[in-house]
């Protein structure tokens, strides 16, 4: 936000060229200004550390919602609070800022998991900062240890060298850290997971499972069986472990989580446990030491229930930039210079721009560089005319065709556009819905910004013209707010208040007042003959076909989120497939037989049987050459062709079955690797080669889970004919147990 332009004379445009705030701003110099809303929340934010510094030992979280309309300095604030709070604490503050995508709970907790994931120093600092206490306690009861104990508590010991270097019973202490992460996360198989992570061997599974995969096989033989992204109800309760966990001891936590009415909305459409569990999480961030900063549209709140509300702590809605704080922010961008503006451009700037930040400091840069290469100061004229050009005529066509997609989802697609009433030009409507008899209807006109009075005197002439010639509902849509001054002439000429764009709420509003129109006009308008007994079931046809229509739209939306994720996942893929494989020049290229090459018979064995099912695809292209030549073989080739290979499940068999190859390869490579280093060690396979074999099995595990296996039974048959029964996925689920068995079994006490 502190970016600025020179302008073609080498000057430096004062102010931002971007309007839109970034927390990557929290350590910037941005100003701020200090509205209300401001010193509210910097208030908020001051009373939860000196809370927090106080009494360590008591509960200090806060739950802060800021809500405002768009370009009203949301994320702004936030990011103001987070560099306020690190001031205070010389730097010593953890935050995180999430946007809410408009989806679910689940993917607002894999945005957090990606994001924790970057910090897992965090993470494993604060477990061991538990286990340090634990162990301190235990120190203090010897002589020969208790001068330990501080530096346990200060963090420069670490509490696992200590249980090794003093032989201590480490299984009973990792116990007591269970108790005591269970205490504070009242949670049993997270307890068991953070404490996995202190031993050596487990931090990848571990955080797999925390980033929403199923949990390893060696997590599920020590208990933990759930999938924290199961239910949203259980990717809620995650978030507010690790908040908890985060702020354990006098840590302070800061989690921005910004367009939050987008989930919110999304999840009151499918019911209420979601919200239940949300108000959980508030009350597991008020009772940690966490800062939570919920920031959405006006109507967050509203869409809240009751009782969710109440937990949602100190509320601030932002408020628009007066005049005086518009000229001392011009003031502080140009040097205590108020020159090119004036006094009587701020008043319109302000009026025009309604006070919104984002739209105050975009003006301003234009403004500025106008003014410069004009060399003139900036007049009101010139205000308006920036307005004009900046939000005249923008989006126009966008707003159109969302109005077209409500009149055919609501089932009125006998719209006619840019209907005019008589041949007088000012009579045109955007679009006239054809309602009742003696050509009544309902109009929809859609106006820019009500700059001065020539623009209200326009859309005044237009509804007059509808209302004088035809018996109709107007509705009128603006793309920006209507001034004060103007609004009671647009209310009486129209006949209601005006429509204002927003994007995420403007379809359902519009639904809205479109079907109030319409029924209004067909009360006056009742219909006759021999149709009037089925009118209501014709109306309820209607209305669920209009359902029907807008849940196909969101399913489209849906799916379209799905590709990108799949998209995103098949990237994820790549990228473990990359990091299996050992670097270029590290071993040269083998082919299948090289790569089992020195491997026990047994593990060969099982190497075979996988390439075998893996190289489907190869027997694909096999198949297709035959099909070009000539006599019985090849007819038999393309009547197999011919019959499955239109098929998309055999399209997307053909890629897994690709990748699959790819990854076994990768696997039997760095296992004949391993065992050509184990096989050296006259006692078998040391300790820290066993957990190398661990992790190599581990990784396989993990992106083998990516795949979905299953899909290679399409061509299997395509390839083989129909099989016996027997699933893919029966033969790799337990395929790097299994190597590892075979491995160990072949070695000197390797299977002990």
């Amino acid at each position: 936000m502190d970016a600025h332009d020179p302008d073609p004379n080498g000057a430096v445009n004062p102010y931002p060229s971007s309007a839109v705030a970034q927390i990557a701003d929290a350590g910037s110099t941005v100003m701020t200004i200090p509205t209300a809303a401001i010193r509210r929340a910097t208030a908020v934010m001051d009373g939860y550390l000196t809370a927090l510094r106080a009494v360590p030992q008591e509960p200090a979280g806060r739950v802060l919602a800021v809500v405002g309309d768009y370009g009203t300095g949301k994320t702004h604030l936030a990011a103001h609070l987070i560099r306020h709070a690190a001031e205070r604490l010389d730097g010593d503050l953890q935050w995180m800022h999430l946007n809410a995508p408009p989806d679910t709970f689940v993917s607002l907790y894999r945005a957090f998991a990606d994001k924790l994931a970057d910090r897992r120093d965090v993470v494993d600092r604060q477990v061991r900062r538990l286990y340090a206490d634990i162990l301190a306690v235990e120190v203090r009861r010897s002589r020969v240890t208790e001068p330990l104990a501080e530096s346990l508590l200060d963090g420069s010991l670490d509490p696992v060298a200590v249980v090794d270097t003093f032989g201590m019973m480490e299984h009973r202490l990792l116990e007591q850290l269970r108790q005591r992460l269970r205490e504070v996360t009242d949670n049993t198989e997270f307890a068991r997971a953070l404490t996995l992570l202190l031993r050596g061997g487990f931090e990848d599974a571990v955080w797999e499972w925390i980033a929403g995969r199923p949990p390893a096989e060696v997590l599920r033989e020590r208990g933990i069986t759930g999938t924290l992204t199961a239910t949203e109800a259980t990717a809620l309760q995650a978030m507010g472990v690790f908040a908890m966990l985060i702020g354990y001891g006098p840590n302070p936590f800061v989690l921005v989580i910004d367009e939050l009415d987008q989930v919110l909305t999304a999840a009151g459409r499918r019911g209420t446990e979601a919200l239940d569990k949300f108000k959980e999480m508030l009350h597991v961030f008020a009772a940690s030491h966490t800062f939570l900063i919920i920031a959405g549209l006006p109507d967050l709140l509203d869409s809240l229930p009751r009782d969710v509300r109440a937990r949602s702590g100190e509320q601030v809605r932002m408020t628009p930039l007066t005049t005086a704080e518009t000229r001392g922010y011009i003031r502080y961008r140009q040097g205590d210079r108020l020159a090119p503006f004036t006094e009587e451009s701020i008043v319109q700037l302000v009026e025009l721009a309604h006070g919104v930040p984002r739209r105050v400091i975009s003006l301003c840069h234009r403004l500025w560089r106008q003014a410069r290469d004009r060399g003139t100061p900036v007049t009101p004229a010139m205000v308006r005319a920036a307005v004009r050009e900046l939000y005249g005529g923008a989006g126009t066509q966008h707003v159109l065709a969302e109005i077209r997609q409500v009149l055919v989802g609501t089932g009125h697609d006998a719209y006619v556009p840019d209907y005019f009433l008589t041949d007088r030009p000012d009579s045109r409507v955007d679009y006239w819905l054809p309602v009742g008899r003696d050509d009544a209807g309902c109009g929809i006109l859609l106006a820019g910004p009500m700059l001065e009075e020539s623009d209200v005197v326009t859309v005044e002439n237009r509804a007059r013209a509808a209302h004088a010639h035809r018996d109709c509902e107007l509705l009128l849509v603006v793309l920006e707010p209507v001034p004060e001054q103007f609004l009671p002439r647009i209310r009486e000429a129209v006949g209601r208040e005006p429509l204002l764009y927003r994007p995420r709420s403007f379809a359902d509003q519009l639904t809205a007042e479109v079907k109030a129109m319409t029924g209004r006009m067909e009360e006056r308008y009742p219909q006759d003959g021999l149709l009037v007994p089925v009118a209501p079931h014709l109306a309820r046809l209607d209305r669920r076909q209009s359902a029907t229509q807008h849940m196909l739209s969101l399913l489209t939306g849906a799916l379209d989120d799905l590709r990108v994720r799949n998209d995103q996942q098949l990237a994820a893929i790549h990228r473990d497939l990359s990091q299996l494989r050992p670097p270029l020049g590290a071993v040269t290229e083998h082919g299948a037989d090289d790569l089992l090459a020195g491997l026990p018979a047994p593990v060969v064995e099982v190497f075979e049987r996988a390439l075998a099912a893996g190289h489907l695809h190869t027997r694909v292209g096999t198949l297709l050459t035959r099909a070009f030549e000539e006599g019985e073989a090849g007819r038999g080739a393309r009547q197999a062709v011919r019959a499955r290979i239109r098929d998309g499940r055999v399209h997307a068999a053909t890629g897994v079955a690709a990748l699959l190859t790819e990854l076994v390869e990768a696997f039997a490579q760095a296992v004949a690797e391993w065992y050509a280093l184990a096989r050296q060690q006259p006692g078998g396979p040391t300790v820290a080669q066993r957990e190398r074999l661990e992790e190599i099995c581990q990784i396989f595990d993990v992106v083998h889970e990516y795949l979905p296996v299953f899909r290679l039974r399409a061509l299997r048959d395509l390839v083989d004919g129909p099989g016996d029964g027997t699933g893919p996925e029966d033969l790799f689920g337990d395929l790097s147990s299994r190597v590892r068995q075979e491995l160990l079994a072949a070695l000197p006490g390797g299977a002990t």
